[in-house]
């Protein structure tokens, strides 16, 4: 898969600093294309641990709960 291929979600390339709902061809969700977000470390780790707490009308359902586990997806999503 090439790095900024789209797939069931956006692909992850590049995201911090990217606007949220930005990708070009990813189905979003209206809730969060207009969100405003600009992702970086803290919103990436709140969007994970609830991410329809943060952005009612958010389609993406996956809960991340374990904070060491959410810690190392962002971690590994800086590095992207």
């Amino acid at each position: 898969m090439e790095p900024d291929q789209n797939r069931a979600g956006p692909h992850l390339s590049g995201i911090v600093g990217r606007r949220a709902g930005a990708v070009e061809d990813a189905n979003y969700s209206d809730a969060l294309r207009e969100s405003g977000i600009v992702w970086d470390e803290e919103a990436l780790n709140s969007f994970l641990s609830n991410p329809r707490d943060m952005v009612p009308g958010s389609r993406m359902t996956f809960r991340v709960a374990d904070a060491e586990d959410r810690q190392a997806i962002v971690e590994y999503l800086l590095r992207k």
